[in-house]
């Protein structure tokens, strides 16, 4: 018995996984939303974590600032500003490698004075958005716009060892990797 609840455990977080990883999972109509919600009560069905422990682990802070975001890409892509970065982005570059370098700079520099997940909830879309007018494919330019997610990464290890980097310190170790990222990018476009 004991061992039947073990796979059924491991069966549903399975499967939560891959349908979160695809999008959906095949022969249903579910959306990644729906996916969690139902995964997460299945689990509690299991006995897993009982509904007290599993209202505790929500942040409420996290919800509202996912919510917040995305009333606020929905407000942006109404005004149209979506179609009007398009067309200041394609203005400066014509070539697909422009178009990566011009979102990987600009995201990497709004990273700096941003929080990060600000910048790649709005960004995540408005790369989406570019790449389809543009009939191109997003995989890159999504990779490109967190690469520069690599300076995060040099500055989170860091902290973890203990060691609080200067911003030179971070300067000094993040533009490497980022560069390193987007030369791997441009790899791959080409």
């Amino acid at each position: 018995m004991i061992l039947l609840r073990q796979l059924a455990i491991y069966g549903v977080l399975g499967l939560t996984y891959l349908g979160l990883a695809l999008g959906y999972l095949p022969g249903l109509r579910m959306n990644r939303a729906t996916i969690a919600l139902v995964g997460s009560a299945f689990l509690i069905g299991l006995g897993v974590l009982n509904l007290q422990e599993a209202w505790d682990a929500i942040d409420a802070t996290t919800i509202v600032f996912l919510l917040s975001m995305m009333v606020v890409n929905a407000n942006l892509s109404f005004a149209g500003f979506f179609q009007q970065a398009l067309a200041v982005l394609l203005s400066f570059t014509r070539s697909p490698f422009g178009l990566l370098i011009a979102l990987t700079c600009a995201s990497g520099i709004l990273w700096a004075f941003f929080l990060n997940d600000t910048i790649a909830l709005i960004f995540t879309p408005l790369t989406l958005r570019l790449t389809q007018a543009l009939n191109l494919n997003p995989i890159p330019y999504l990779l490109g716009l967190f690469g520069s997610v690599a300076n995060l990464i040099v500055a989170e290890a860091a902290g973890e060892l203990g060691y609080k980097l200067t911003f030179w310190e971070h300067l000094r170790f993040g533009i490497p990797l980022t560069v390193l990222t987007l030369l791997l990018v441009y790899l791959w476009v080409q």
